[in-house]
C-alpha cells in the first residue's frame, strides 16, 4: 500500500507532463511561404576586398606523433609547439571563388533580397556521406524520405522538400563536430568534401585531436559476444582532427581561431581516469534507455573561438562576421556562461553585422562528469534539496507536493532557457547565458536582436528571440534528440542563432528590420522524416533581409 501511494502521483504527473509537452511542437509553420525563393536570381560579381587567400593549410601530426601524445599530452619541445600551432590555426579555402563560383542573391516579394544562414551539429561527421549527397542532390534526398511518414504527393513530403531546399540554398552554413581523418567517419575531410559538393568556400577550426588509445589501435575493446577486439586504423589516413567549419558562397576575407582560456573539462585527464561507479551507471542507463552510447573520448585541446569575415556586398563595410560556437557539454550551466563571456569579449570591436550561431549545449542540467563525491556535494549544496527536506518534514503528502513542484518547473523550463529563474522554487540555471547575450553591447552600441514578431517568426508567434529561432507554443522547438526519446525526455534546445544589426543599418528607432533575423526555423524533418538518421541535431536556418523588407507589415 505504501508503495502504491508514493508511486502513483509521480507516475501520473510525469505522464501528464509528457502528454502535454510533447504536443507543443506539432503546430503548422504559419509563415513558411515567406521564405520561398523566387526569381530572377542575380549573381553577385563585384567584390571590394580581393585578393583573398586561395588556400591556407595547417601542419598535421603524423600517426606516430599522435600515439606519442597518448602517453604524454604535454611532450614539450618541437612536438608541443606543433600541437599548439595546429590547435590555434584555421584552414582557409577560397577555391570555389577562384574556380569562378559566385553567390546568387536570394530574393522574394516579402523580404526583397536576403542572406540565408544555417547552423548544424552533424554528430561527429558520422553520416557526412549522406549529408553531402542529400544537400547536393534533391533526388538523393528523396530516396532517404520515409515513405510511411511522408508518401509522395502528401503535404508532409512537400514539407520535407521545402526544408531541404531552405538548407541547401543557404549562403552560409555553420557546422559543428566536423572530422578530418578519423576512422569513425571514414577518414573524410568533412568540410572540404561538403564545400566542394556545394560549390562553396570554407574555413575549418581545429578544436581537438582525437587520441583515444582504442581509436589508435593501442588498446582492445570488449567484443559484443565476449572476448576482445583491437581496432586497426589506417595510419596513413588518420589525422585525428575534430572541429568547426564555416562554409560560404561569399569569399572569405580572413579567419581566426584559438583555444579558449575557459575550459571546464579536461578531455585528456578526465577521460583517461575512466569512470567511477556513479558515472558508469549514468552512462549505462543513458545507453539502455535512449540507445545513445556514451564511451570514453580522450582528446587533446578544448573549445575554441572561431571567427570568419566574409566579403558580402550590400552590408555595412561589405563585411559579415560569422562566429561559430560549440560550448562545453561536460560542464555546468555557469561554466558555459563563463565561456560565452570570454567569446563575447573578443567581439566587442566588430563594427559590422555579426551572426553568432552553433551548439551552445544549453541544457538545464549539470552535465559535468559524475562521481559519488560530486553527487553528495551537488545535492547537499542545492537549495532545492533542503526545500525538499523541509517539505517532507512539514507536509502530510510530501511526494505529491514535490512532484507537483518538479512538474511545474519542468513545464516552465521545457525547451525554454528564457523562462524566468526563480531560485529555490523554480530555478532555471541556463537563463544567465541568455541574459549575458541579450545585455551585451558592442563598442559601436550594437546588440543582438532578441525580437519576436508574429509577422517575422516562422510560426507567427511573438516572443523573445522568435524571429531568429523557432518558437513552439511552449518553449523553443527542440534541436537535439537522443535515438529513442521518451516523450519530452531526451529532447533539448541546444542550437541557437544570434544576429547583431549594426547601428549604421538602423534608423532612429527599434522598428527597423534591415539586416535583422527573420523566420528562424528548426528543420526537424531533416532528421525525423528520413530512413537514415543524419545527426542527433536538427539544422537551424534564418533569413536576413538586405533592406527593409518590402512585403512584411
Amino acid at each position: 500500500m505504501m508503495t502504491a501511494k508514493f508511486s502513483a502521483a509521480p507516475f501520473f504527473i510525469s505522464m501528464l507532463a509528457g502528454g502535454l509537452l510533447v504536443s507543443c511542437g506539432t503546430h503548422p509553420k504559419k509563415n513558411a511561404a515567406q521564405t520561398q525563393v523566387t526569381g530572377p536570381l542575380i549573381p553577385v560579381t563585384r567584390f571590394s576586398q580581393a585578393p583573398y587567400p586561395r588556400y591556407k593549410g595547417v601542419n598535421m601530426l603524423s600517426f606516430a606523433e599522435l600515439q606519442q601524445l597518448v602517453k604524454e599530452p604535454r611532450p614539450g619541445g618541437a612536438l608541443e609547439a606543433k600541437v599548439h600551432q595546429l590547435l590555434n590555426s584555421p584552414i582557409i579555402s577560397n577555391e570555389a571563388y577562384y574556380q569562378g563560383k559566385r553567390p546568387l542573391r536570394l530574393r522574394n516579394e516579402h523580404q526583397g533580397e536576403f542572406l540565408r544562414v544555417a547552423t548544424w551539429n552533424v554528430e561527429k561527421s558520422l553520416r557526412m556521406k549522406e549529408v553531402t549527397s542529400a544537400l547536393a542532390s534533391e533526388s538523393f534526398f528523396e530516396s532517404l524520405v520515409n515513405e510511411k511518414m511522408a508518401p509522395k504527393g502528401s503535404a508532409a513530403h512537400t514539407e520535407l522538400l521545402r526544408e531541404r531546399a531552405r538548407l541547401a540554398s543557404a549562403d552560409v552554413i555553420i557546422l559543428q563536430e566536423m572530422d578530418i581523418g578519423i576512422s569513425r567517419s571514414g577518414y573524410r575531410d568533412a568540410a572540404r568534401e561538403l564545400a566542394k559538393a556545394l560549390g562553396m568556400n570554407y574555413a575549418f577550426a581545429p578544436q581537438q585531436l582525437e587520441i583515444d588509445p582504442v581509436m589508435l589501435g593501442l588498446e582492445p575493446i570488449a567484443h559484443g559476444r565476449g572476448g576482445e577486439v583491437r581496432h586497426q586504423p589506417d595510419e596513413a589516413r588518420y589525422k585525428g582532427l575534430f572541429g568547426l567549419a564555416i562554409l560560404s558562397r561569399y569569399p572569405i576575407i580572413n579567419a581566426h581561431s584559438f583555444q579558449l582560456k575557459v575550459q571546464p573539462y579536461d578531455w585528456y585527464a578526465g577521460e583517461k581516469a575512466g569512470t567511477d561507479v556513479v558515472e558508469g551507471m549514468r552512462r549505462l542507463a543513458t545507453e539502455i534507455v535512449f540507445e545513445n552510447q556514451i564511451v570514453r573520448e580522450m582528446k587533446i585541446g578544448g573549445r575554441v573561438f572561431f571567427r570568419v569575415d566574409l566579403d558580402v556586398p550590400g552590408v555595412p563595410g561589405n563585411t559579415l562576421s560569422v562566429i561559430n560556437n560549440h560550448l562545453e557539454i561536460k560542464a555546468r550551466p555557469r561554466d558555459r556562461e563563463a565561456q560565452m563571456a570570454e567569446i563575447l569579449s573578443y567581439m566587442r570591436d566588430i563594427p559590422n553585422a555579426v551572426v553568432m550561431a552553433g551548439d551552445h549545449n544549453s541544457a538545464h542540467e549539470d552535465l559535468s562528469p559524475t562521481s559519488i563525491t560530486r553527487v553528495f556535494s551537488r545535492t547537499t549544496s542545492s537549495s532545492q534539496t533542503w526545500l525538499g527536506v523541509s517539505m517532507n518534514l512539514l507536509m502530510a503528502a510530501p511526494v505529491a507536493v514535490n512532484s507537483g513542484r518538479v512538474l511545474l518547473n519542468t513545464a516552465k523550463n521545457f525547451h525554454s532557457p528564457l523562462a524566468p529563474h526563480i531560485p529555490v522554487l523554480l530555478p532555471n540555471k541556463t537563463r544567465g547565458l541568455f541574459n549575458l547575450i541579450e545585455e551585451y553591447r558592442f563598442a559601436d552600441g550594437g546588440k543582438f536582436d532578441f525580437r519576436g514578431d508574429k509577422e517575422r517568426s516562422i510560426n507567427g508567434i511573438s516572443a523573445k528571440l522568435a524571429n531568429a529561432n523557432e518558437k513552439a507554443i511552449k518553449g523553443q522547438t527542440p534541436t537535439f534528440s537522443v535515438q529513442r526519446p521518451i516523450g519530452p525526455i531526451g529532447r533539448s534546445r541546444l542550437d541557437w542563432i544570434f544576429v547583431k544589426v549594426p547601428p549604421s543599418a538602423q534608423g532612429a528607432d527599434d522598428f527597423d528590420y534591415r539586416l535583422a533575423p527573420h523566420f528562424g526555423e528548426t528543420l526537424s524533418g531533416m532528421i525525423e522524416g528520413l530512413t537514415v538518421r543524419l545527426s542527433d541535431h536538427s539544422p537551424c536556418v534564418v533569413d536576413i533581409p538586405m533592406q527593409e523588407p518590402p512585403g512584411i507589415e
